[in-house]
């Protein structure tokens, strides 16, 4: 199954600089031998399955062991261990299932306000009000996509939503040992009003957990495993290393990120904007060095 139907990024965004046009071709032309499969979330190229950024984001993280947590947590809070898990287990699906259905609306939305409504996802189809162009929200953090897009930078302009992309598609910089595959959600081009050695891109991904922190890694100094053990065990953490993830195919096809941001969507219409740094030094370094199998070893 192809990554896509390229034929729905041949567009044009009316008032876009021609920047993002040319980017948004570029981005295309450089990744369309890429291939997924729904099911399974599952990548290919070239016939060869690629490991997805999630995964590669779990190599720095300590493996939860459910069962184990959930005997000591029925200990200490009474009931089975079992009765634990399905509780654990009915939260995550509930979170997913939020976060598709949001997702969805964002990126449906991100294309109308294009002037693009042919490319509202099939899920939205019913919320979209062809005679007034409105997409209704019908869940609290879809008000909160609204919210995001109503105050966001008149200098930023939108590229693609939903951008594929893999790593090791230069041949001529050093090999990755080994090659992963993603999906994030926008990418938009800053304009600098009046210099433009400012201008580049940012790449942005909505995240509805109900936390981005962990207070328990915090308080017992629960680490990451190397090289990025200087940051906390816990969500925005793996956020960060993500987005510059993202940003390595990116720079690999000679683009140019001005920055990354995690668009924490929140109950209530609220949402907050973060800044991540960049790491994609630690990653590339990571990624060509024959030392990668000392992940779990240095804390």
């Amino acid at each position: 199954m192809p990554l896509r139907d390229t034929s729905r990024y041949n567009l044009t965004i009316e008032g876009e600089p021609k920047e993002a046009e040319e980017i948004r071709k570029k981005i295309v032309k450089s990744f369309d031998e890429l291939e997924f499969i729904e099911e399974g979330h599952k990548y290919f190229l070239h016939g060869e399955e690629l490991t997805s950024v999630s995964n590669i984001t779990h190599l720095f993280s300590q493996e939860f062991n459910d069962e184990e947590q959930a005997i000591k947590y029925a200990k200490k809070h009474g009931e089975t261990p079992q009765y634990w898990l399905d509780k654990w287990k009915y939260a995550s699906l509930k979170a997913v299932k939020i976060g598709t259905f949001t997702h969805a609306f964002a990126e449906s939305y991100s294309w109308l306000r294009c002037g693009h409504p042919e490319l509202i996802t099939e899920e939205c189809k019913g919320k979209y009000d062809n005679e007034h162009g409105w997409l209704i929200p019908t869940r609290d953090k879809e008000e909160s996509v609204l919210n995001f897009f109503a105050q966001l930078d008149p200098n930023l302009h939108m590229v693609m939503a939903e951008t594929k992309l893999y790593s090791g598609v230069n041949p001529e910089l050093p090999k990755f040992n080994q090659n992963y595959a993603g999906t994030f959600d926008l990418l938009m081009y800053y304009k600098h009003p009046t210099d433009d050695s400012k201008s580049g891109l940012v790449i942005l991904d909505y995240k509805t957990n109900n936390d981005l922190y962990k207070e328990y890694s915090r308080s017992h100094n629960k680490m990451l495993f190397y090289p990025f053990n200087d940051m906390y065990d816990e969500a925005l953490s793996n956020y960060t290393i993500q987005l510059s993830l993202y940003q390595i195919p990116l720079e690999d096809i000679g683009l140019k990120i001005i920055a990354r941001r995690v668009v924490w969507l929140k109950p209530d219409g609220e949402f907050e904007m973060i800044k991540i740094p960049d790491v994609t030094d630690r990653l590339r370094l990571y990624f060509t060095s024959n030392n990668n199998k000392k992940t779990k070893d240095k804390k």
